[in-house]
């Protein structure tokens, strides 16, 4: 029984973890709290205290997945456990390895207050990627279900009891109504499964393959959201006078395959000498943007780097979310161009359907 009820205490754990990590506003309050509490020089374990007995309504409810682990958090920093640490599994990796930024720099304050910032960022994109991808998937689908509603309604009668020339008039629209009524759901499912399986493997895929698919959406989408979060992080630490080789191993160390792969590549050309932005450059991954690799060549050379990094990827960002907004729009119009196409072709299938039937001689449906 002990074995089952650890295995129990093991899954209820992870689905705990989880279901917090995937609440962005929980999580992002915690920041804010935090924060300020930070920069009123409160010692973190008072702080962790403090917000566990704010969250759980003074002990009243230590179930929730935010209590859970604000005390999991206070009891390991209590331990001599960094905060980072504590977090693993708790937050994702993007924000983790801001944090120990802001820890290895000695401003966590700042670190979560860029998190914030990137992730409202970061939530505009998302925001405009949604609409982006959202609305063409809607209008496929409202356009399938008028041509398989036509075919079931309209089509599949008039095949049974129409004369053959009447059904000819029909055109194309029976043929692609056929193909929807026979594949619709089996390329539904396809995408739903194409769409799980590259949002599983973006962190993982790596290779000189997976640096060409970076520059397509949606990878590009990833490769743009993790690239801000890397240089806001690298800027804290810069600016806290941290070598750059050695912020680039605290990176490496908290990121995720994906992003280790391109901080490790970066950082061997640094140690054969080369600056941030010629490291990036040489890396050949287009990491985080060739546009941002091209200016940092010649702003790495300054003594605030960490101030113009910071600079260079608010400007990026900003970009990249108008971008994102111009691309929504554009795919909004030819998703409405394409909707009315669609329902303009199978009217006039209706039409010569009906020209069919009044002709003289016509013959309408057969008995």
């Amino acid at each position: 029984m002990s074995e089952l009820d650890d295995a129990f205490n093991d899954l209820q754990t992870k689905l705990t973890r989880m279901q917090f990590r995937t609440s962005r506003k929980e999580r992002f309050r915690i920041y804010r709290k935090l924060e300020g509490m930070l920069r009123t020089n409160e010692a973190l374990s008072r702080a962790l205290d403090r917000l566990y007995q704010n969250t759980s309504e003074m002990g009243k409810k230590p179930n929730k997945p935010a209590a859970i682990a604000l005390r999991e958090w206070f009891l390991k920093d209590r331990a001599g456990i960094t905060l980072s640490q504590a977090m693993e599994g708790w937050v994702p990796t993007g924000e983790l390895y801001m944090i120990r930024a802001g820890e290895e720099s000695g401003t966590l304050a700042k670190a979560l207050a860029s998190l914030q910032t990137v992730g409202d960022k970061a939530r505009q994109m998302k925001e405009a990627v949604a609409y982006a991808v959202g609305y063409p998937v809607f209008m496929f689908i409202l356009v399938s279900f008028v041509i398989w509603t036509f075919g079931i309604n309209l089509i599949k009668n008039m095949r049974a009891n129409a004369p053959k020339h009447v059904v000819d008039a029909i055109g194309g629209v029976a043929a692609f109504s056929d193909f929807i009524a026979a594949w619709g759901l089996y390329i539904v499912l396809a995408i739903v499964i194409l769409c799980i399986f590259i949002a599983a493997t973006l962190p993982y895929w790596r290779g000189p393959v997976r640096a060409k698919f970076d520059m397509i959406p949606p990878w590009s989408w990833y490769r743009i959201l993790q690239g801000s979060g890397f240089l806001l992080g690298l800027s804290s630490l810069l600016g806290a006078q941290m070598p750059l080789k050695r912020s680039l191993e605290v990176l490496e160390e908290q990121g995720n395959p994906w992003i280790r792969e391109r901080i490790n590549a970066a950082r061997q050309q640094v140690l054969r000498g080369h600056n941030l932005g010629q490291a990036l450059r040489m890396s050949r991954f287009n990491f985080p943007d060739p546009g941002v690799v091209i200016d940092l060549e010649i702003l790495s050379e300054r003594a605030d780097v960490g101030q113009v990094i910071e600079q260079v990827t608010e400007e990026w960002i900003n970009e990249q979310i108008g971008v994102l907004k111009a691309q929504a729009v554009v795919t909004r119009n030819v998703g409405m161009a394409i909707v009315g196409a669609v329902i303009a072709w199978v009217m006039m299938s209706i039409f010569n359907i009906v020209a069919e039937l009044t002709k003289p001689g016509g013959g309408g449906y057969s008995n």
